[in-house]
């Protein structure tokens, strides 16, 4: 019998369809599933007792209550906490996906310690002036910064601005320049109950998810800030209900908070709690700012607990230009570990055991303890150890210490997630509190008068330059600033999808891609007077014309500041 082409197609065909009807497609899928799940690599908890554990989040200083459902000792799901007075069982996507972060592939596991201390040593000896650069302030760890700065001779402790707190529920109208008010800003569960009390006024380029949610979304150019809300004082009033939130610094806003009578009332001196007596002889805060340039022979940057990235700009020009010695922990290969001479790696959240300090939309004290769900690999550092020990400070429990002073003082209560309740610190011995904030307890100090802020006149950037004029974009910074890591599905998800702009991408209107020959997913880069750096090209038309809107990487914000002139060329 001869066979024709004809006939081999057909069975062909048939075959395929033969076999789509036997199990053994249908097996290889599954098959090719269990194999995926099981790849060296990928967490897979231990078969065990499966149990409920309580923490509170230290990925930001929101400190949301967390419920962890666990196998043995693995976290394998984080939820909210429905009682917690604070949080009020909401958490971000951050929070909800931060057990992945131990198992992060760019996570940072080893560093040159004894290089690392022997170069710091060496530099300290010589007498120069050696600061620490605390991105998160009013730990205890920031406490012990600032002794270890006052035990050093010429040592500074550092600081990344003025700390206020903004009261939400006695806002009637909220005016933000910018701000993620409704996307992951201050403590969400907190946000969303306040929501309903003040009208949301948002003011930016860009329709964010923040502006679409916004009462009234207002469009108006980087840059033009200050004239908008000198245009809207008198709608806004001077009763002291309004509230002005501004991208660029608590800084920027102040002038009009004060002019609109908040201060004292909408935004007050942001609270921290007792400490010590013994600890207040402790170095003062210093903003960056205010150190003269070219004066830090050694800086020590505390980047495991970020808020707010601080651009290295204008870190740069305070270093010695001979040879200084720049030191980071961090637990990521980016951010300031690409400019510093040594990266000591550091615990990561969930591994963590410290308190966090009061967030920025709370007007009364707070502290809370992040306790570990699991422990750190091997080879770790603390930073509040290390320097400790550089400055010969007396080891100690300092978290004990200080939750010793808290109960002391007998001021507030503190809740427990386990059972929802919430007890008067004068009815608790020392031992029960501390047993409380171990088992994820939150202190809330007692309502106390609110304190204005003192009046901080921001630090004005230099002026653009004439070479701005083959700038033709103004840089809009887009949405919230994330964590150092971020969970390997919030990555897949951000850069697949249009719920944020990945960190490493520019967005353009059509026009301005087509003027600059750029084309949808292509590689360039972004560029400033301050400098450039690689990103990849979204091109968006719901954006406006003459803006290039900016997703948050420690490289992009090397290379900005608030309504810079930018331009992006191709690679």
């Amino acid at each position: 019998m001869k066979s024709t082409r004809r006939d081999l197609f057909l069975f062909a065909g048939g075959s395929a369809a033969g076999a789509l009807l036997t199990p053994a497609p249908w097996r290889l899928i599954t098959d090719t599933a269990l194999w995926s799940e099981n790849w060296p690599g990928v967490p897979a908890p231990p078969r065990g007792e499966i149990r409920t554990r309580f923490t509170n989040c230290s990925l930001c200083r929101a400190g949301c209550g967390v419920r962890a459902r666990c196998v043995g000792d693995q976290p394998v799901q984080l939820t909210g906490v429905a009682s917690h007075p604070l949080s009020r069982g909401v958490l971000c996507p951050f929070g909800l996906t931060a057990h992945h972060l131990p198992y992060h592939p760019a996570r940072l596991k080893q560093g040159p310690h004894e290089r690392a201390l022997a170069a710091v040593s060496a530099a300290i000896g010589s007498g120069d002036r050696v600061a620490v650069l605390d991105l998160q302030p009013g730990r205890t760890a920031s406490w012990t910064y600032r002794r270890a700065m006052a035990a050093l001779k010429n040592g500074v402790y550092l600081t990344n601005g003025p700390s206020v707190a903004y009261d939400l529920h006695q806002a009637k109208t909220v005016l933000s320049f910018g701000v993620p008010v409704l996307d992951g800003w201050g403590t969400p569960g907190n946000v969303i109950a306040a929501r309903e009390n003040f009208r949301l006024i948002q003011a930016e380029p860009v329709e964010s998810r923040t502006a679409t949610l916004a009462d009234v979304w207002l469009p108006v150019q980087p840059g033009d800030e200050d004239a908008t809300a000198l245009a809207m004082a008198g709608e806004l009033g001077a009763d002291g209900s309004a509230l002005v939130l501004d991208h660029r610094g608590p800084a920027a806003a102040m002038a009009l908070n004060q002019r609109l009578g908040a201060l004292g009332r909408t935004v007050v001196a942001r609270p921290e709690a007792p400490v010590p007596v013994e600890w207040r002889s402790a170095a003062p805060a210093t903003a960056l700012a205010q150190v003269e340039d070219r004066s830090i022979r050694v800086l020590l940057i505390d980047e495991s607990a970020v808020d707010g990235y601080v651009p290295w700009y204008q870190i740069e020009r305070k270093l010695v230009l001979d040879n200084p010695v720049v030191v980071t922990f961090t637990a990521s290969h980016g951010g300031y570990a690409r400019h510093a001479q040594y990266a000591l790696p550091t615990a990561v959240y969930p591994e963590i055991s410290e308190d966090i300090p009061t967030a920025i939309d709370s007007v009364a004290a707070t502290f809370r303890l992040s306790t570990a769900l699991i422990a750190p690999p091997a080879g770790i550092v603390n930073p509040a150890e290390w320097i400790a020990t550089l400055a010969g400070l007396a080891e100690g429990d300092t978290i004990r210490e200080r939750a010793d002073g808290i109960h002391d003082s007998g001021r507030g209560a503190i809740y427990t997630p386990a059972d929802g309740k919430t007890v008067a610190v004068k009815d608790l011995t020392a031992e029960a509190f501390w047993k409380s904030l171990g088992e994820a307890g939150c202190w809330i100090d007692e309502p106390r008068h609110a304190r204005a802020p003192e009046t901080t006149t921001a630090v004005s950037e230099p002026h653009a330059h004439d070479s701005d004029v083959d700038l033709p974009l103004v840089a809009w910074l887009a949405g919230p600033s994330s964590p150092p890591l971020l969970s390997p599905l919030m990555t897949k998800l951000y850069q697949e999808s249009n719920l944020r702009l990945a960190p490493n991408r520019v967005a353009l209107h059509p026009s301005d891609a087509r003027a600059a020959r750029l084309a949808d997913g292509v590689h360039a880069f972004f560029q400033t007077r301050l400098g450039r750096c690689g990103v990849d090209v979204t091109i968006d038309p719901g954006l406006p014309a003459g803006v290039v809107q900016l997703g948050t990487a420690p490289g992009i914000l090397d290379v900005y500041r608030p309504g810079i002139r930018a331009k992006v060329v191709p690679a």
